[in-house]
């Protein structure tokens, strides 16, 4: 049986886990700030930040094993969406996490611009726009 500290950890993580797939939908273009469903699911996620440290442990063994298993599949599922690995249950920190996805972002953007740099068809101006804009996310 999982305790209560074991439950509210994996409820963390897919908290976290739906925080990172918004950040991405947004980053996407799929989901934008001003939409409902963000509003919604923003202040769904506040409220648990600040009411899971008093979550009596009492409520959390009521809650029964069928919640805990779809919370371990949902956990598992998004992990698939956004391809993780473990990176948040290896204990990092939100920041390290949104810092890691800059980098990822940065790298791909760098390299859309050295594919855009490849082309034959581009004037001296788009070229050096190009590289300027290389040179500040380096």
């Amino acid at each position: 049986m999982e305790s209560s500290n074991d439950f509210l950890k994996h409820l963390d993580e897919l908290i976290q886990l739906f925080e990172k797939l918004q950040k991405k939908a947004i980053k996407n273009g799929i989901i934008i700030k001003d939409d409902i469903m963000f509003k919604d699911f923003k202040l769904l996620t506040d409220n648990y930040k600040m009411i899971k440290d008093t979550m009596p442990s009492e409520l959390i063994g009521e809650i029964g094993e069928p919640i805990k298993e779809m919370l371990q599949k949902m956990i598992e599922q998004l992990k698939k969406e956004l391809g993780e690995d473990d990176i948040i249950s290896n204990n990092f920190t939100e920041q390290e996490v949104i810092q890691q996805d800059n980098k990822k972002s940065i790298t791909v953007e760098i390299e859309e611009i050295d594919k855009k740099l490849q082309q034959n068809n581009l004037t001296e101006e788009e070229i050096n726009r190009l590289l300027d804009k290389r040179a500040k996310l380096k």
